[in-house]
């Protein structure tokens, strides 16, 4: 549907419908007025506008008139013909992809302004628009314009065939990506395989109920008896004990001895 920002595509549009309606001959003048072309032709503009727009060209008699018509109301004179062409100039010249867009999603925004400029009568040379949209896309794609640039002929290249190549080149950097991200994963040191394991038997040890030791069996080396290691024996701990006691009482022991003999 036409409205006041999308003439040139909307007018692109119009005329692959009417070259398929076989009603064309009748906005280009290429061939006599034929009135069942141009009642075609008429029918196909008026599902193709707004009403206000409509009601505009309601009194013109023939197909090309109110093609004239709505032309002139969208473009105008050829001074704001100029002026809208230069915004669209402007607009062509500061374009730029960034690095988060895909070539699809900015081919179809670049390819609207160049088909834009081209609708206001404005000649853009295709072999411009190419040297342009290589000059544009982020460095990534280098490689492939370099090759281009070397290998190609940029003169006779379309803008088809150069998105189309960058289209390629970038899916391939993305398998490419994507491979490489998985031979990351892959290509764990020794030392992380390592600390993983050593990870995951902590895990499971931690996890491990506890189950306590059976001493029934064990048998003391100091009092004999079984049910205790020697290191806890109560009876060697006791005779320890007594040791030290004597130990430390034999000195007063002894000056009462000495008294005694004096």
């Amino acid at each position: 549907m036409l409205n006041h920002e999308n003439y040139g595509l909307w007018a692109i549009k119009m005329k692959i419908i009417m070259r398929s309606l076989c009603v064309w001959e009748a906005i280009d003048g290429s061939a006599s007025i034929d009135a069942e072309k141009d009642h075609g032709a008429m029918a196909a503009i008026s599902q193709a506008v707004p009403d206000d727009v409509m009601m505009a060209i309601a009194e013109k008699e023939i197909a090309k008139e109110a093609w004239e018509a709505i032309k002139e109301m969208s473009i105008g004179e050829d001074r704001v013909k100029k002026a809208r062409a230069q915004v669209l100039k402007r607009q062509f010249d500061r374009i730029i992809m960034d690095d988060s867009d895909n070539i699809l999603d900015f081919s179809r925004r670049f390819t609207c302004v160049v088909s834009e400029i081209r609708s206001l009568g404005e000649e853009l040379k295709e072999s411009t628009v190419v040297e342009k949209l290589f000059g544009v896309v982020p460095d990534r794609f280098l490689p492939i314009i370099g090759t281009i640039e070397q290998w190609g002929d940029m003169t006779t290249m379309s803008v088809t065939e150069a998105i189309g190549r960058l289209r390629v080149f970038e899916e391939s950097l993305k398998g490419r990506r994507k491979f490489e991200e998985e031979e990351e994963q892959l290509l764990l040191t020794r030392a992380q395989w390592e600390a993983l394991a050593l990870k995951e038997k902590k895990d499971v040890e931690r996890k491990r109920p506890y189950k306590k030791f059976d001493k029934s069996k064990v048998k003391c080396f100091n009092c004999v008896e079984y049910g205790h290691f020697a290191s806890e024996c109560t009876q060697f701990q006791k005779e320890k004990a007594y040791v030290v006691e004597v130990e430390d009482d034999e000195p007063a022991l002894l000056m009462l001895e000495a008294s005694e003999l004096m």
